[in-house]
C-alpha cells in the first residue's frame, strides 16, 4: 500500500494543490493528513474543502484547535498574543464556512490503524501531547519514552514543520514536513511517500516540490493579513526566524542586530546538542512571561531580559551528555563555546542561570558564581529562580500551562497558570524549584490554576 503522509498545511491552497497532483501521479492509494488545516494562509475554507474531496483520513491539529476556541478565548489572548498572531486567528475562523467549522469539530485528535499487519498511530505533535513537536533534534531518550507510550509500531506527526524518519525502540517516527508553511529556509512544499507491504518494513521518502508560491503569497496580502505571513512563505521560515532576520537586517539600531546575531548562535548550539526544541520554546515562554510579570520586583531591565532568554534556551543542551548533571553540562558547554558573540561577563551570567535550572542553589563554593560581583550574583538568582519555576511548568513537556499572571502582596507572590487541561505535575514541580526565587524576591510563591 502506497500512503502520502500530509500536513500543517496551513491555508495555503497553491502548496496543497501541487503536493496532491504529485501524489496522483506516484499513484498512492490513501491520503493521510496530520492536522492542521488553517492558519497564516488564505485558503482555509478551501483547503478544508479539498482534502474532503479526497477523502483524506485527517485528524484536527492544535492550530486548528485554537482557530475553533477563537470565539471563546479572544479576549484572554489579546494581552499575551501578538496583535498580527491574534488577528491570524480572527481571519481564519471568520474565513471558515459553518460546515467546514463543524467538520474541524468532529475530527479527533489521534488515530489508530492497522495497515498489513503494522500498527498506525496519527498524531499532530507525538503520542503524549498533540503540541509537542518531533525533529532530527528530538532527543533519542525522548523518543524511547514515546515509543513505548504509542502502542503502535509506526507514528505519523506534523507541528515542527520538519522533515523526519526515525526509528527507536522498535517504533518508526515520520514527520511528514509542511506543506504550507516549510521551515529551516527550504520556501518548497513538503511531504512524505510511504509504502506498507506485508513482506518488507514501512519504507519512507519525503518529497519537496517547488509550486506557486507567489500566488499564495500575494493572496495572504489582498487578504489584509499581516506581511510577515507572506514573507515566511516566501522565504520558508517559521514566525519566529523570519522576526530574527528582520532585527538582523535593520539599520536602525545596533542592538537588535547584536541580539539576533547572539540567537543565532544560540540556536546553532542548540542544534548541535539536538536540544528538544518543542520544551526550551515553552520554558523560554513562561520565564519570559514571568520576568515581565515581577518586574516590579526585580527592576531589572532588557540586558537582563535577554540574557534569561539565553540561558532558557541552552539550559537543556547538557543533555547531549546525558540526563545525569546536565545542568552542569549545560554550564560547561556554554562557558566554552567561543563562538558565543558576547563578553565573559555575560557568557558567565548566561552560563550560571542555564545551570541552576536545577539542583543546588547558588552558593560562593560555585567557583563560576564566585567570579561575579554582588549585583551580577542577585541577577543570577533571580533569572536562575524563574527559569526554575518556568521549567517546572513544563514538567511534563506538552505545554500544559496556556498562559501565566502573577499577583504580588508585601508577603507572597500567586502565580496564576491558566490551562486548557489538567496540570496537577506541572504545579508540582514548580512549587518545588521555586526555592531560588523565594529567595531572590525576599516573598513566598505559591500557584493556583485558573
Amino acid at each position: 500500500m502506497t500512503v502520502a503522509l500530509i500536513g500543517d498545511v496551513h491555508g495555503n491552497l497553491p502548496a496543497l494543490e501541487a503536493v496532491l497532483a504529485d501524489a496522483g501521479r506516484r499513484g498512492v492509494e490513501a491520503i493521510w493528513h496530520v492536522g492542521d488545516f488553517v492558519g497564516y494562509g488564505a485558503f482555509p475554507d478551501e483547503v478544508v474543502a479539498s482534502l474532503r474531496e479526497v477523502e483524506a483520513v485527517s485528524i484536527v491539529g492544535n492550530y486548528d484547535r485554537k482557530v475553533l476556541k477563537f470565539p471563546g478565548k479572544k479576549k484572554r489572548w489579546q494581552a499575551r498574543k501578538a496583535p498580527e498572531k491574534l488577528a491570524a486567528f480572527r481571519w481564519a475562523h471568520e474565513h471558515l464556512s459553518p460546515d467546514s467549522l463543524a467538520h474541524l469539530a468532529e475530527l479527533p485528535r489521534e488515530r489508530r490503524m492497522t495497515v498489513n499487519g503494522v500498527r498506525v498511530l496519527l498524531t499532530h505533535g507525538s503520542p503524549a501531547c498533540d503540541s509537542e513537536p518531533l525533529t532530527e533534534a528530538t532527543d533519542e531518550a525522548r523518543l524511547a519514552e514515546l515509543a513505548a507510550l504509542a502502542d503502535a509500531d509506526l507514528v505519523v506527526c506534523g507541528h515542527s514543520h520538519r522533515p523526519m524518519a526515525r526509528e527507536v525502540g522498535g517504533v518508526l517516527f515520520v514527520n511528514t514536513g509542511s506543506v504550507g508553511r516549510p521551515a529551516g529556509g527550504d520556501p518548497r512544499a513538503c511531504y512524505a511517500v510511504l509504502t506498507i507491504d506485508a513482506d518488507a518494513p514501512p519504507a519512507v521518502e519525503h518529497v519537496r516540490l517547488a509550486y506557486d508560491v507567489a500566488r499564495a503569497a500575494e493572496a495572504i496580502r489582498r487578504s489584509g493579513q499581516a506581511e510577515a505571513f507572506a514573507r515566511m512563505i516566501e522565504l520558508g521560515v517559521g514566525y519566529d526566524e523570519f522576526q530574527q532576520a528582520e532585527a538582523a537586517s535593520s539599520d536602525d539600531d545596533a542592538e537588535p542586530r547584536r541580539q539576533a546575531e547572539v540567537l543565532a548562535a544560540v540556536e546553532r548550539l542548540m542544534r548541535r546538542c539536538r536540544t528538544e526544541a518543542g520544551h526550551t520554546r515553552q520554558v523560554t515562554r513562561l520565564a519570559l512571561r514571568l520576568f515581565d510579570e515581577l518586574s516590579e520586583l526585580h527592576g531589572l531591565g532588557r540586558p537582563e531580559r535577554f540574557d534569561l532568554r539565553c540561558g532558557a534556551m541552552l539550559h537543556d543542551i547538557g543533555w547531549v551528555e546525558g540526563q545525569r548533571a546536565h545542568h552542569k553540562t549545560s554550564l560547561r558547554l556554554i562557558l566554552a563555546e567561543r563562538a558565543l558573540p558576547v563578553d565573559e561577563r555575560v557568557r558567565n551570567i548566561i552560563a550560571s542561570v542555564a545551570r541552576y535550572h536545577r539542583k543546588a542553589l547558588p552558593a560562593e563554593k560555585h567557583a563560576h558564581f564566585a567570579a561575579l560581583d554582588e549585583s551580577d550574583r542577585q541577577t543570577v538568582c533571580v533569572l536562575g529562580g524563574i527559569l526554575r519555576v518556568a521549567d517546572g511548568l513544563d514538567r511534563s513537556h506538552c505545554d500544559a500551562v496556556d498562559d501565566i499572571q502573577c499577583r504580588i502582596t508585601a508577603g507572597y507572590v500567586e502565580i496564576l497558570c491558566h490551562t486548557d487541561g489538567p496540570a496537577e505535575v506541572e504545579l508540582w514541580a514548580a512549587e518545588k524549584k521555586s526555592d531560588l526565587l523565594r529567595r531572590a524576591l525576599g516573598r513566598e510563591v505559591v500557584f493556583r490554576v485558573v
